[in-house]
């Protein structure tokens, strides 16, 4: 692995025309995924994260900025179909990733299939194999989706994944339509897999407590824009912009519930605040806004670290919510 790491998005942007409207869902986005990594991509829904998440795995045409596997622009390598094979992508719902028609063994093979990994026997054999690295029953392979939970229809789509040897592998909230035994049970999967196969992790979820189990490094996004990043203790322990201390303090915790209602309460009652193009995206939920924050603040380094970033001007301060 080069010094540049696995994965680098070099200011990133996708916009949507709807209705004859410009929708930016990727505002100028730059991050960088190591090998044997987990990063954590976390915000509100509609703030970007999928949609980034799907520009990386070539799912989304990027409007402009690019991305780059071991330095190779994935947009202008020559060998893109291949570069593009090394990052699969395992989504929130896989009743609907899952061909309902196809029983397990024939879902898990069809990659095997489509890279020519072997003949019939090959593939039946690394069929079973992947389905117990997921800790699946390989007798399962004659069952179709339908007769199997949702934990076990997960890992069916997780094997398939793996199917295509990919050094990253980005989970699009994965665990959200899980109970919560099952979520957990998933989540330490995706760390066991991790550490036994070295393959890197972009892990999309709102659920910070499952953040903080997996994730090396934290970005947060809102209205697009990558807000915060940094380790993930330091983001989660110590969060220097506003809608990150907003998202911790979210978090069940019987401890501080009246400051999670005192917080959203406060945010409710803000007066209006005029719309300034160039603006902070944030500033009309910010109840730390001032007049400087007319002017978008760029994504830079706290004082105390290099490595922990803040877009907002009150960054250092500690005066932001």
């Amino acid at each position: 692995m080069t010094s540049s790491g696995l994965l680098q998005i070099r200011d990133l942007s996708v916009t949507f025309d709807m209705d004859a409207r410009p929708v930016h869902a990727v505002r100028h986005c730059s991050l960088r995924l190591d090998a044997r990594e987990t990063l954590a991509l976390v915000g509100e829904s509609g703030s970007g994260k999928s949609t980034l998440a799907r520009a990386v795995a070539g799912i989304v045409t990027p409007t402009s900025g690019s991305v780059l596997l071991h330095g190779h622009d994935l947009q202008r390598s020559s060998s893109r179909r291949e570069q593009r094979r090394r990052i699969q992508m395992v989504f929130q719902d896989p009743d609907a990733s899952l061909n309902p028609f196809h029983r397990v063994r024939e879902i898990v093979a069809e990659p095997l299939i489509v890279r020519r990994f072997g003949n019939r026997w090959e593939i039946g054999r690394k069929v079973g194999e992947l389905l117990a690295l997921v800790q699946l029953d390989p007798g399962l392979g004659g069952e179709r989706p339908r007769n199997l939970s949702g934990g076990q229809k997960q890992r069916v789509a997780i094997a398939r994944a793996l199917a295509m040897d990919p050094e990253l592998l980005i989970a699009d909230e994965a665990l959200a339509s899980l109970d919560a035994s099952t979520a957990a049970a998933i989540a330490q999967l995706f760390l066991d897999l991790g550490r036994r196969l070295g393959i890197a992790l972009l892990f999309i979820s709102h659920d910070l407590a499952a953040v903080r189990c997996l994730a090396n490094r934290i970005a947060v996004m809102f209205a697009g824009e990558i807000v915060e990043q940094g380790d993930a203790r330091a983001v989660l322990d110590r969060p220097a912009h506003p809608y990150t201390r907003l998202l911790v303090a979210s978090m069940p915790d019987p401890a501080r519930r009246s400051l999670d209602f005192e917080l959203v309460d406060a945010i409710d009652r803000l007066p209006a605040w005029p719309d300034t193009p160039g603006a902070c995206h944030y500033r009309s939920r910010c109840i730390g806004r001032a007049d400087v924050c007319a002017a978008g603040p760029s994504l830079a380094p706290l004082a105390a670290s290099a490595n922990h970033l803040a877009r907002c001007h009150f960054r250092d301060s500690g005066t932001s919510p």
